[in-house]
């Protein structure tokens, strides 16, 4: 896993310095995550953009059309980055060699695997038949990563669409009906609807929540459900899920190890130090700078709670008119405070989600496991 800044939406730089160095190869470029700078909304041209660089980059690189692009390499990109958190793509390689003294007690490393889903359709998107979509491509991914237990994964990470006014015109030209005709990530809006069926897919993938207590009412409704490891995002240019999913196996000859925690609120350091200790790292009250420098990357989840009260005390935050932006800057601020760093993946803004335990983030750290 190899993090590069980002200096522009286009910026393909890093990308090509890994190529040049042989770091990353045609046949090794598995997925390709990141933060990119814009609104964040449904309509931020900065994520579509850097969507487009890094896709046609991608594709001269692998010598194959971009629409093919997909078939080989899994893009999750998360627009907005207020407050501190620099935009960067986290670009994630996988080899498969031959181990002739594979051991089931041998410490678990990092492995990832990927999957696409079948198209999703305007009237899917944060519906049962989203869920159940995305359900399917995080199967796929885990037999993919070569997992066969669901506590081995840590992190679920998918793209899926989300509603654009064309999108809404073909449904309904078509006698179909989609869940909101609103396009913000406001607490009814399509793009949140879209991230939480998406959750509630992993969810119900790995087990988290059964199928039978699944269906379209309960998106967005019953907060009791949810899962702990996925972080959804959607877009209005995508017309298929992609998920990548981190976990850690056995038989892995990786240097790396990921590990995952939940924060109980905005303010809970202690829960990002329980992700870097899930991963690997021994620590008592802080990190030290030994520790910080095994740190590879932090993936964590920033969803504003559905209340006003922090800990006893009332915040103004539900009733800010940025606090989409606000939400996901805290977020970056509390990350970067136990870090150290910018390089974080921060998503989310929205409020409540199915994406963690209701009022809690989901925080996952990858770590090289020899320091």
């Amino acid at each position: 896993m190899f993090v590069c800044p980002m200096a522009a939406p286009s910026d393909t730089t890093g990308l090509q310095q890994l190529a040049d160095s042989g770091k990353i190869r045609p046949d090794t470029l598995v997925a390709i995550a990141g933060k990119t700078e814009g609104t964040g909304q449904h309509d931020d041209w900065g994520r579509v953009w850097a969507d487009v660089a890094l896709r046609e980059w991608t594709a001269r690189f692998l010598g194959i059309p971009v629409s093919d692009v997909a078939k080989q390499v899994i893009f999750v990109l998360s627009g907005g980055c207020p407050g501190v958190i620099t935009p960067h793509i986290a670009v994630v390689t996988r080899e498969w060699i031959e181990v002739a003294d594979a051991a089931a007690d041998r410490d678990k490393r990092l492995v990832v695997g990927r999957a696409g889903s079948d198209a999703m359709p305007p009237e899917e998107v944060g519906r049962m038949g989203q869920i159940r979509k995305v359900a399917e491509a995080t199967r796929r991914a885990m037999t993919d990563a070569g997992l066969t237990d669901s506590k081995d994964v840590h992190l679920v990470m998918v793209k899926v669409p989300g509603l654009t006014t064309a999108s809404i015109k073909d449904a309904e030209s078509r006698g179909q009906t989609v869940v909101s005709h609103d396009l913000t990530f406001g607490p009814e809006g399509a793009g949140v609807y879209a991230n939480d069926a998406a959750a509630l897919g992993v969810a119900m993938a790995l087990g988290e929540v059964p199928e039978s207590a699944l269906s379209d009412s309960v998106v967005r409704r019953n907060w009791d459900l949810y899962s702990s490891v996925a972080m959804t995002s959607s877009g209005g240019e995508k017309r298929h899920g992609e998920v990548v999913l981190f976990g850690n196996s056995s038989t892995s000859q990786s240097s790396l190890r990921i590990g995952h925690s939940v924060t109980k609120d905005f303010i809970d350091a202690e829960g990002v130090r329980n992700a870097l200790r899930s991963a690997g790292l021994q620590f008592d009250m802080l990190p030290a700078e030994k520790d910080l420098s095994r740190l590879v990357h932090v993936f964590a989840k920033s969803v504003i709670p559905g209340t006003d009260q922090v800990r006893g005390n009332r915040i103004t935050l539900l009733d800010d008119v940025d606090a989409y932006q606000i939400g996901k800057a805290l977020g970056g601020m509390l990350v970067a405070s136990v870090t150290g760093r910018t390089t974080n993946y921060v998503s989310g803004g929205e409020r409540n989600s199915h994406q963690g335990p209701p009022g809690g983030n989901i925080v996952a750290a990858v770590v090289r496991a020899d320091g």
